[in-house]
Protein backbone atom coordinates (compact mmCIF):
# COMPACT_ATOMS: atom_id res chain seq x y z
CA UNK A 1 0.00 0.00 0.00
CA UNK A 2 1.37 3.39 -1.09
CA UNK A 3 2.63 5.82 1.89
CA UNK A 4 -0.43 8.39 1.12
CA UNK A 5 -3.03 5.90 1.37
CA UNK A 6 -4.99 6.24 5.15
CA UNK A 7 -8.22 4.58 6.61
CA UNK A 8 -11.16 6.38 5.79
CA UNK A 9 -12.01 6.17 9.47
CA UNK A 10 -9.02 8.77 9.91
CA UNK A 11 -11.32 11.44 8.05
CA UNK A 12 -15.03 10.73 9.23
CA UNK A 13 -17.27 10.29 12.23
CA UNK A 14 -20.98 9.32 12.68
CA UNK A 15 -23.57 11.83 13.09
CA UNK A 16 -26.86 11.14 14.34
CA UNK A 17 -29.68 13.51 15.00
CA UNK A 18 -33.17 12.66 15.14
CA UNK A 19 -35.77 14.44 13.99
CA UNK A 20 -37.21 15.59 17.71
CA UNK A 21 -38.68 19.21 16.14
CA UNK A 22 -40.42 16.74 13.22
CA UNK A 23 -39.42 18.91 10.44
CA UNK A 24 -41.42 19.13 7.14
CA UNK A 25 -38.56 18.23 5.14
CA UNK A 26 -38.55 15.11 1.58
CA UNK A 27 -37.73 11.55 3.32
CA UNK A 28 -34.79 10.63 0.91
CA UNK A 29 -33.46 6.96 0.59
CA UNK A 30 -30.15 5.84 -1.06
CA UNK A 31 -30.23 4.04 -4.61
CA UNK A 32 -27.90 1.24 -5.49
CA UNK A 33 -26.90 3.96 -8.45
CA UNK A 34 -25.25 5.53 -5.43
CA UNK A 35 -27.60 8.68 -5.15
CA UNK A 36 -30.48 10.10 -3.20
CA UNK A 37 -33.69 9.44 -4.25
CA UNK A 38 -37.33 10.43 -2.50
CA UNK A 39 -37.64 7.49 -0.29
CA UNK A 40 -41.28 5.57 -1.06
CA UNK A 41 -41.26 3.49 2.21
CA UNK A 42 -44.97 3.57 3.91
CA UNK A 43 -44.25 5.81 6.99
CA UNK A 44 -48.22 5.89 8.01
CA UNK A 45 -48.16 5.37 11.95
CA UNK A 46 -44.04 6.01 12.15
CA UNK A 47 -42.60 7.50 14.77
CA UNK A 48 -41.04 10.39 12.51
CA UNK A 49 -38.75 11.43 15.69
CA UNK A 50 -36.51 8.45 15.22
CA UNK A 51 -35.54 9.77 12.05
CA UNK A 52 -32.20 11.31 11.33
CA UNK A 53 -31.96 14.88 9.81
CA UNK A 54 -29.32 14.81 7.20
CA UNK A 55 -27.47 17.76 5.85
CA UNK A 56 -25.72 19.01 2.69
CA UNK A 57 -22.22 17.40 2.18
CA UNK A 58 -22.79 14.81 4.66
CA UNK A 59 -23.21 11.44 3.38
CA UNK A 60 -25.36 7.71 4.38
CA UNK A 61 -24.96 5.03 3.09
CA UNK A 62 -26.42 1.00 3.37
CA UNK A 63 -24.41 -1.22 4.94
CA UNK A 64 -26.59 -4.27 4.65
CA UNK A 65 -27.02 -7.09 1.91
CA UNK A 66 -23.28 -5.48 0.35
CA UNK A 67 -22.14 -8.69 -1.10
CA UNK A 68 -25.61 -9.72 -2.26
CA UNK A 69 -26.23 -6.26 -4.04
CA UNK A 70 -21.99 -5.70 -5.08
CA UNK A 71 -22.36 -2.21 -4.14
CA UNK A 72 -22.26 -0.42 -1.11
CA UNK A 73 -25.11 2.54 -1.42
CA UNK A 74 -23.65 5.65 -0.30
CA UNK A 75 -24.54 9.02 -1.39
CA UNK A 76 -22.83 12.61 -0.80
CA UNK A 77 -26.16 14.46 0.25
CA UNK A 78 -25.87 17.91 -1.56
CA UNK A 79 -29.23 19.90 -0.79
CA UNK A 80 -29.71 21.82 2.44
CA UNK A 81 -31.62 19.43 4.62
CA UNK A 82 -33.71 15.85 4.20
CA UNK A 83 -34.80 13.07 7.06
CA UNK A 84 -33.79 9.67 6.59
CA UNK A 85 -34.43 6.20 8.07
CA UNK A 86 -32.49 5.27 11.46
CA UNK A 87 -31.41 2.07 9.64
CA UNK A 88 -28.30 4.16 7.55
CA UNK A 89 -25.74 5.26 9.47
CA UNK A 90 -25.13 9.01 8.34
CA UNK A 91 -21.51 10.29 8.55
CA UNK A 92 -19.70 13.28 7.56
CA UNK A 93 -16.11 14.30 6.89
CA UNK A 94 -14.32 15.48 10.43
CA UNK A 95 -11.74 18.29 8.83
CA UNK A 96 -12.60 19.56 5.09
CA UNK A 97 -9.12 21.06 4.80
CA UNK A 98 -7.38 17.87 4.36
CA UNK A 99 -10.19 15.61 2.88
CA UNK A 100 -13.06 16.94 0.40
CA UNK A 101 -16.33 15.31 0.52
CA UNK A 102 -16.53 15.43 -3.78
CA UNK A 103 -13.15 13.60 -3.46
CA UNK A 104 -14.26 11.32 -1.16
CA UNK A 105 -17.49 10.41 -3.15
CA UNK A 106 -15.60 9.90 -6.23
CA UNK A 107 -12.99 7.56 -4.80
CA UNK A 108 -16.39 5.56 -2.70
CA UNK A 109 -17.71 5.55 -6.73
CA UNK A 110 -15.00 3.11 -8.17
CA UNK A 111 -16.20 -0.04 -8.86
CA UNK A 112 -13.38 -1.35 -7.13
CA UNK A 113 -14.21 0.32 -4.17
CA UNK A 114 -17.19 -1.71 -4.25
CA UNK A 115 -15.53 -5.08 -4.78
CA UNK A 116 -13.18 -4.25 -1.60
CA UNK A 117 -16.57 -3.69 0.02
CA UNK A 118 -17.72 -6.92 -0.73
CA UNK A 119 -14.82 -9.25 -0.33
CA UNK A 120 -15.20 -7.69 3.99
CA UNK A 121 -18.87 -8.31 3.99
CA UNK A 122 -20.07 -10.87 6.09
CA UNK A 123 -22.86 -12.50 7.34
CA UNK A 124 -24.22 -15.12 5.13
CA UNK A 125 -25.04 -15.26 1.63
CA UNK A 126 -26.54 -11.49 1.61
CA UNK A 127 -22.82 -10.19 3.20
CA UNK A 128 -23.25 -7.13 5.78
CA UNK A 129 -19.95 -4.83 6.53
CA UNK A 130 -19.70 -3.91 9.55
CA UNK A 131 -18.97 -0.17 10.32
CA UNK A 132 -15.46 -0.58 11.29
CA UNK A 133 -14.91 -2.48 8.18
CA UNK A 134 -15.84 0.35 6.63
CA UNK A 135 -13.81 2.70 8.50
CA UNK A 136 -10.23 0.56 7.63
CA UNK A 137 -10.57 0.79 4.28
CA UNK A 138 -8.29 2.69 2.71
CA UNK A 139 -7.73 5.54 0.00
CA UNK A 140 -5.12 7.79 -1.85
CA UNK A 141 -5.05 11.21 0.33
CA UNK A 142 -3.26 13.81 -1.64
CA UNK A 143 -2.96 17.42 -0.86
CA UNK A 144 -6.12 19.55 -0.85
CA UNK A 145 -4.97 21.55 -3.86
CA UNK A 146 -4.67 18.26 -5.72
CA UNK A 147 -8.17 16.71 -4.76
CA UNK A 148 -9.46 20.08 -6.05
CA UNK A 149 -7.83 19.46 -9.25
CA UNK A 150 -9.12 15.82 -9.64
CA UNK A 151 -12.35 16.95 -8.69
CA UNK A 152 -12.86 20.04 -11.18
CA UNK A 153 -11.43 17.56 -14.20
CA UNK A 154 -14.73 15.25 -12.69
CA UNK A 155 -17.11 17.75 -11.81
CA UNK A 156 -16.36 18.83 -16.05
CA UNK A 157 -17.69 15.38 -16.90
CA UNK A 158 -20.50 14.99 -14.61
CA UNK A 159 -21.70 18.39 -15.61
CA UNK A 160 -21.92 17.12 -19.10
CA UNK A 161 -23.66 14.18 -18.34
CA UNK A 162 -26.03 15.43 -16.52
CA UNK A 163 -26.85 18.47 -18.88
CA UNK A 164 -27.69 15.10 -21.54
CA UNK A 165 -29.45 13.65 -18.67
CA UNK A 166 -31.44 17.14 -18.57
CA UNK A 167 -31.85 17.25 -22.42
CA UNK A 168 -33.74 13.86 -22.31
CA UNK A 169 -35.96 14.55 -19.50
CA UNK A 170 -37.59 17.27 -21.36
CA UNK A 171 -37.83 15.20 -24.10
CA UNK A 172 -39.51 12.52 -21.47
CA UNK A 173 -41.85 15.15 -20.39
CA UNK A 174 -42.74 16.36 -23.70
CA UNK A 175 -43.44 12.40 -24.59
CA UNK A 176 -46.56 12.47 -21.09
CA UNK A 177 -47.70 16.02 -22.13
CA UNK A 178 -48.71 14.16 -25.48
CA UNK A 179 -49.76 11.15 -23.46
CA UNK A 180 -52.39 12.97 -21.15
CA UNK A 181 -53.77 15.29 -24.04
CA UNK A 182 -54.52 11.92 -26.33
CA UNK A 183 -55.43 9.66 -23.47
CA UNK A 184 -56.24 11.56 -20.76
CA UNK A 185 -57.92 14.66 -21.51
CA UNK A 186 -58.89 12.62 -25.08
CA UNK A 187 -57.78 15.68 -27.67
CA UNK A 188 -56.27 13.44 -29.91
CA UNK A 189 -56.47 14.92 -33.05
CA UNK A 190 -59.96 13.80 -34.94
CA UNK A 191 -60.27 13.03 -38.66
CA UNK A 192 -59.99 16.98 -39.23
CA UNK A 193 -57.16 17.07 -37.09
CA UNK A 194 -58.76 18.71 -34.73
CA UNK A 195 -59.12 18.15 -30.46
CA UNK A 196 -61.41 15.22 -30.64
CA UNK A 197 -63.43 15.37 -27.08
CA UNK A 198 -63.53 19.91 -27.29
CA UNK A 199 -65.27 19.32 -30.66
CA UNK A 200 -67.85 17.26 -30.39
CA UNK A 201 -66.24 13.75 -30.12
CA UNK A 202 -68.49 11.08 -29.13
CA UNK A 203 -68.16 9.98 -25.53
CA UNK A 204 -69.69 6.95 -23.92
CA UNK A 205 -69.75 5.61 -20.27
CA UNK A 206 -67.00 3.07 -19.30
CA UNK A 207 -68.28 0.97 -16.08
CA UNK A 208 -64.82 -0.94 -15.60
CA UNK A 209 -62.97 2.35 -15.50
CA UNK A 210 -65.83 4.56 -13.88
CA UNK A 211 -65.40 7.70 -16.21
CA UNK A 212 -66.25 8.29 -19.82
CA UNK A 213 -63.87 7.19 -23.01
CA UNK A 214 -64.28 7.96 -26.61
CA UNK A 215 -66.69 5.69 -28.74
CA UNK A 216 -65.28 2.42 -30.04
CA UNK A 217 -62.43 2.40 -27.01
CA UNK A 218 -62.68 -0.73 -24.77
CA UNK A 219 -60.52 -2.15 -21.69
CA UNK A 220 -58.58 -4.97 -21.51
CA UNK A 221 -56.81 -6.86 -18.71
CA UNK A 222 -53.04 -7.04 -18.84
CA UNK A 223 -53.68 -11.23 -19.46
CA UNK A 224 -55.93 -10.49 -22.36
CA UNK A 225 -52.58 -8.93 -24.72
CA UNK A 226 -49.84 -9.45 -23.14
CA UNK A 227 -47.66 -12.50 -21.40
CA UNK A 228 -45.61 -11.37 -17.95
CA UNK A 229 -42.86 -13.30 -16.80
CA UNK A 230 -40.52 -12.88 -13.94
CA UNK A 231 -37.16 -11.73 -15.03
CA UNK A 232 -34.37 -14.11 -13.58
CA UNK A 233 -31.97 -14.04 -10.72
CA UNK A 234 -28.13 -14.17 -11.07
CA UNK A 235 -25.93 -13.55 -8.63
CA UNK A 236 -23.28 -10.61 -7.98
CA UNK A 237 -19.59 -12.69 -8.64
CA UNK A 238 -20.93 -13.53 -12.39
CA UNK A 239 -21.37 -9.84 -12.98
CA UNK A 240 -18.83 -8.61 -15.93
CA UNK A 241 -16.44 -5.28 -16.37
CA UNK A 242 -17.92 -5.23 -19.85
CA UNK A 243 -21.00 -7.17 -21.72
CA UNK A 244 -25.10 -7.11 -21.68
CA UNK A 245 -26.54 -4.52 -19.38
CA UNK A 246 -27.85 -6.32 -15.98
CA UNK A 247 -30.97 -4.42 -15.41
CA UNK A 248 -32.78 -4.30 -12.28
CA UNK A 249 -35.53 -2.08 -12.71
CA UNK A 250 -33.62 0.09 -10.47
CA UNK A 251 -30.97 0.73 -12.86
CA UNK A 252 -28.22 -0.62 -14.85
CA UNK A 253 -25.93 -3.43 -12.02
CA UNK A 254 -23.62 -4.59 -14.11
CA UNK A 255 -22.87 -6.45 -17.44
CA UNK A 256 -23.42 -10.40 -18.05
CA UNK A 257 -22.27 -12.46 -21.17
CA UNK A 258 -26.05 -12.55 -22.67
CA UNK A 259 -29.03 -11.21 -22.90
CA UNK A 260 -32.80 -11.78 -22.65
CA UNK A 261 -34.48 -9.18 -25.39
CA UNK A 262 -33.13 -7.90 -28.32
CA UNK A 263 -35.74 -4.81 -27.89
CA UNK A 264 -36.93 -2.73 -24.49
CA UNK A 265 -39.11 -3.99 -22.69
CA UNK A 266 -42.05 -3.02 -20.11
CA UNK A 267 -40.83 -3.90 -16.47
CA UNK A 268 -43.19 -3.35 -13.54
CA UNK A 269 -40.50 -3.33 -10.66
CA UNK A 270 -42.11 -6.06 -8.65
CA UNK A 271 -40.09 -6.26 -5.04
CA UNK A 272 -37.53 -4.64 -3.14
CA UNK A 273 -37.06 -2.50 -0.04
CA UNK A 274 -37.68 1.03 -2.48
CA UNK A 275 -40.75 -0.18 -2.97
CA UNK A 276 -43.08 -1.40 -6.22
CA UNK A 277 -45.15 -0.44 -8.91
CA UNK A 278 -42.84 1.77 -10.73
CA UNK A 279 -42.75 0.88 -14.38
CA UNK A 280 -39.54 1.19 -16.69
CA UNK A 281 -38.52 0.55 -20.09
CA UNK A 282 -35.69 -1.67 -19.67
CA UNK A 283 -32.27 -0.93 -22.14
CA UNK A 284 -32.07 -3.07 -25.84
CA UNK A 285 -29.98 -6.45 -25.26
CA UNK A 286 -30.52 -6.52 -21.17
CA UNK A 287 -30.54 -9.25 -18.83
CA UNK A 288 -33.06 -8.52 -16.68
CA UNK A 289 -32.94 -9.37 -12.97
CA UNK A 290 -35.92 -11.08 -10.70
CA UNK A 291 -36.69 -7.72 -8.97
CA UNK A 292 -39.19 -6.69 -12.15
CA UNK A 293 -42.01 -8.25 -13.94
CA UNK A 294 -41.53 -8.47 -17.92
CA UNK A 295 -44.43 -8.01 -19.76
CA UNK A 296 -44.02 -9.16 -23.00
CA UNK A 297 -47.20 -7.56 -25.81
CA UNK A 298 -48.38 -10.49 -27.76
CA UNK A 299 -51.31 -8.78 -29.27
CA UNK A 300 -51.23 -7.11 -32.57
CA UNK A 301 -53.49 -4.26 -32.09
CA UNK A 302 -51.69 -3.37 -28.73
CA UNK A 303 -48.51 -1.02 -29.32
CA UNK A 304 -45.54 -1.13 -26.65
CA UNK A 305 -45.02 2.48 -26.24
CA UNK A 306 -49.05 3.10 -25.24
CA UNK A 307 -48.95 0.18 -22.85
CA UNK A 308 -45.84 1.44 -20.92
CA UNK A 309 -46.82 5.28 -20.91
CA UNK A 310 -50.45 4.07 -19.73
CA UNK A 311 -48.73 1.92 -16.82
CA UNK A 312 -46.86 4.06 -16.15
CA UNK A 313 -49.76 6.80 -15.21
CA UNK A 314 -51.04 3.97 -13.27
CA UNK A 315 -50.85 3.66 -9.51
CA UNK A 316 -49.73 0.15 -9.13
CA UNK A 317 -48.67 -0.06 -6.19
CA UNK A 318 -51.97 -0.41 -5.08
CA UNK A 319 -51.35 -3.67 -6.16
CA UNK A 320 -48.33 -4.30 -3.25
CA UNK A 321 -49.45 -7.36 -1.09
CA UNK A 322 -48.12 -4.95 1.73
CA UNK A 323 -46.25 -7.54 3.62
CA UNK A 324 -43.05 -7.05 5.74
CA UNK A 325 -41.30 -7.46 1.83
CA UNK A 326 -43.22 -5.37 -0.75
CA UNK A 327 -43.81 -7.60 -3.63
CA UNK A 328 -46.58 -7.93 -6.63
CA UNK A 329 -46.83 -11.14 -8.04
CA UNK A 330 -48.11 -11.66 -11.77
CA UNK A 331 -51.39 -12.87 -10.42
CA UNK A 332 -51.66 -9.27 -9.28
CA UNK A 333 -50.36 -7.85 -12.17
CA UNK A 334 -52.40 -9.81 -14.65
CA UNK A 335 -55.94 -8.97 -14.12
CA UNK A 336 -55.14 -5.06 -14.00
CA UNK A 337 -57.52 -3.61 -16.72
CA UNK A 338 -56.09 -1.34 -19.72
CA UNK A 339 -57.85 1.60 -21.68
CA UNK A 340 -57.32 -0.04 -25.20
CA UNK A 341 -58.09 3.20 -27.76
CA UNK A 342 -57.96 2.18 -31.46
CA UNK A 343 -55.48 0.90 -33.11
CA UNK A 344 -54.44 3.38 -35.75
CA UNK A 345 -54.21 5.73 -32.81
CA UNK A 346 -51.86 3.72 -30.77
CA UNK A 347 -49.96 3.58 -34.04
CA UNK A 348 -49.85 7.18 -34.51
CA UNK A 349 -48.89 7.85 -30.71
CA UNK A 350 -45.89 5.19 -31.36
CA UNK A 351 -44.58 6.29 -34.11
CA UNK A 352 -44.27 10.40 -31.87
CA UNK A 353 -42.71 8.53 -29.37
CA UNK A 354 -39.77 6.77 -32.07
CA UNK A 355 -38.93 10.34 -33.40
CA UNK A 356 -38.35 11.64 -29.82
CA UNK A 357 -36.50 8.05 -28.87
CA UNK A 358 -34.14 8.59 -31.35
CA UNK A 359 -32.80 11.86 -29.71
CA UNK A 360 -32.98 10.38 -26.42
CA UNK A 361 -30.79 7.33 -28.21
CA UNK A 362 -28.00 9.86 -29.50
CA UNK A 363 -28.10 11.53 -26.24
CA UNK A 364 -27.45 8.14 -23.92
CA UNK A 365 -24.72 7.12 -26.69
CA UNK A 366 -22.74 10.63 -25.83
CA UNK A 367 -23.43 9.59 -21.90
CA UNK A 368 -21.80 6.27 -22.63
CA UNK A 369 -18.77 7.93 -24.05
CA UNK A 370 -18.58 10.39 -21.46
CA UNK A 371 -19.06 7.34 -18.52
CA UNK A 372 -16.31 5.53 -20.32
CA UNK A 373 -14.22 9.16 -19.93
CA UNK A 374 -15.49 8.73 -15.73
CA UNK A 375 -14.46 5.79 -15.24
CA UNK A 376 -11.00 6.47 -16.89
CA UNK A 377 -10.59 9.23 -14.04
CA UNK A 378 -11.76 7.28 -11.30
CA UNK A 379 -9.25 4.31 -12.00
CA UNK A 380 -6.38 6.56 -12.04
CA UNK A 381 -7.50 8.13 -8.66
CA UNK A 382 -5.44 4.59 -7.21
CA UNK A 383 -1.89 5.49 -8.43
CA UNK A 384 -2.66 9.83 -7.19
CA UNK A 385 0.70 10.87 -5.63
CA UNK A 386 1.30 14.07 -3.51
Amino acid sequence: MKSNYKPIGDFIRLVDIRNKELKDVTLVGVSINKRFIPSVANIIGSDMTNYKIIKKNQFACSLMQVRRDGKIPVALFEDNEAIISQAYPVFEIVDTNELLPQYLMMWMTRSEFDREACFYAVGGVRGSLEWEDFCAMQLPVPSIEKQKEIFKEYHTITDRIKLNEQLNQKLEDTAQSIYKEWFVNFEFPDENGKPYKSNGGEMIYCEELDREIPKGWNVLSINKFANLKYGKMLDSDKFLAKGYPIFSGYGIRGYYSSYMYEEPQILVLCRGVSGTGEVKLSPPKAYITNLSIVIEIEQEDMFKYFVYYYLKNQNLRQLDSGSAQSQITIDDLNSFTVLCPMKDLQEKFSDLINSLKLNVDARNKSIENLDILKKVLLSKMATIEG
